[in-house]
């Protein structure tokens, strides 16, 4: 049975999530007439690599790949940088919070990880990565206002480990189901 996987940071630190369902509030009051899905709290995360359908045994080299890279890299920090919208913020489809990360970490590990699946031919090609969380999706066509005038405290938050989860399409957003959690433990 194939299902549809991704990799990725969850945000488990509180003080962001919060930090972050505020600036949806914030974003909602703007943009009342807007068609937005957001984004649940508890489903906040950095992705990684978008996998889609892939089968048991193509999940099972996705885990052993995943463990490698998680034994390789050790726990770093992220801190929210500047709201955007995708694919401009004048006409958004997604509106994300961009993160950067301490001393390239983030970017090397997520370089190490997408080489690993290409070389596995677990994906066909490396696309540019820009570490962001998805705060919602704009179904409609209307022009999200706020990306400059809401204010937000650049909070600092650690990430200590890697999933790999499951993407169940629902009525109303995604549903995510956590199947691997690897702590960082990289020297």
């Amino acid at each position: 049975m194939k299902q549809r996987i991704f990799i990725a940071f969850r945000i488990k630190n509180e003080e962001i999530i919060e930090e972050l369902k505020e600036i949806q509030t914030k974003l909602k009051n703007l943009n009342k007439k807007a068609h937005i899905i957001w984004t649940k709290s508890k489903a906040f995360h950095i992705t990684l690599e978008f996998l889609g359908e892939i089968n048991e045994v193509q999940l099972s080299k996705v885990k052993e790949i995943v463990l490698i890279i998680a034994n390789k890299y050790h726990d770093f920090k992220f801190w929210l940088n500047n709201l955007s919208g995708f694919p401009s913020q004048t006409q958004s489809k997604i509106i994300t919070m961009h993160v950067e990360g301490e001393k390239r970490l983030a970017t090397s590990l997520q370089e190490d990880l997408v080489f690993a699946l290409k070389e596995s031919g677990l994906i066909k090609e490396i696309q540019p990565w820009i570490a962001h969380i998805t705060l919602g999706r704009n179904s409609g066509e209307h022009q999200m206002l706020g990306y400059d005038t809401i204010s937000f405290e650049k909070k600092v938050f650690e990430i200590k480990t890697i999933e790999i989860i499951r993407s169940d399409s629902k009525f109303g957003g995604s549903k995510y189901s956590i199947l691997e959690s690897y702590d960082l433990n990289g020297k």
